[in-house]
């Protein structure tokens, strides 16, 4: 039974939701999705491949780097996410290995 959720208040949000910038950047049936959070300075990451998380990462000033890999069935891949933090710049570099189609290397820069 619908209850109108009075308890909710209206143009109630968290300022936190407008200082995080996300992306997504995908290749064949690999995705790495990232968050970077303006207050912290911060970059939170998850990888999937073939819709399986590989891992999460978080990365700061302090560790501006992570490495995540694994593999689903026959399907590998390794991604690393490096940020330069003054610049506002996160690099993806990514290794996708796929039955038939063999070992590829990926690599994209993102400005937020």
């Amino acid at each position: 039974m619908p209850t109108g959720l009075d308890h909710i208040q209206q143009g109630q949000l968290d300022e936190r939701t407008f200082s995080q910038i996300c992306h997504k950047w995908e290749v064949g049936p690999l995705s790495i999705e990232f968050c970077y959070d303006l207050h912290a300075p911060s970059v939170s990451a998850t990888v999937k491949l073939l819709g399986v998380t590989l891992g999460t990462c978080a990365i700061n000033p302090s560790k501006p780097q992570c490495t995540l890999g694994g593999s689903v069935g026959e399907f590998k891949a390794e991604v690393t996410l490096s940020v330069k933090f003054d610049q506002k710049i996160v690099t993806i570099t990514a290794e996708l290995c796929a039955p038939v189609v063999g070992c590829k290397d990926y690599s994209h820069t993102i400005h937020y």
